[in-house]
């Protein structure tokens, strides 16, 4: 059986060991449905992306099943596109919406609460978490 895997590699914030991009993907997905909201909003250029890199496969390598992984790098650009134009906020009701990113909280900035950072795309502080995203189709 062939499954897409969607997920994040689990790595550790600089000023907080502790906190893994694991820990807070977990968070994030339990409060907001993030990925699951990913995959239903981009179904089809999801299944076009799988669809190309299986033919890319099959017409380049004898055997198929050569390996039994594959991280599929267009679908963590649907995912980075995705949160950068804020689709997530807007699948969101308001009470669920990212006070810190409408307040412009931004943790890639000298002063991260300075009142006049812009507002940001919610679930793209660091960036750690967008970066960590992966896509996996395991055979």
């Amino acid at each position: 059986m062939t499954t897409l895997s969607l997920g994040v590699l689990d790595v550790a914030y600089k000023d907080d060991q502790a906190t893994t991009t694991g820990k807070v993907a977990e968070i994030l997905e339990g409060r907001y449905h993030i990925m699951r909201s990913f995959l239903e909003l981009k179904e089809v250029q999801i299944g076009d992306a799988l669809a190309k890199k299986m033919i890319a496969r099959i017409e380049t390598s004898s055997s198929f099943r050569q390996r039994s992984r594959m991280q599929i790098d267009e679908i963590h650009e649907l995912f980075s596109d995705f949160l950068d134009a804020d689709e997530m906020s807007k699948l969101l009701p308001p009470s669920q919406q990212s006070a810190a990113a409408q307040a412009g909280v931004n943790h890639r900035k000298k002063h991260p609460y300075a009142q006049a950072n812009n507002a940001r795309p919610a679930f793209v502080d660091t960036g750690l978490y967008q970066a960590s995203f992966r896509a996996v189709l395991k055979f």
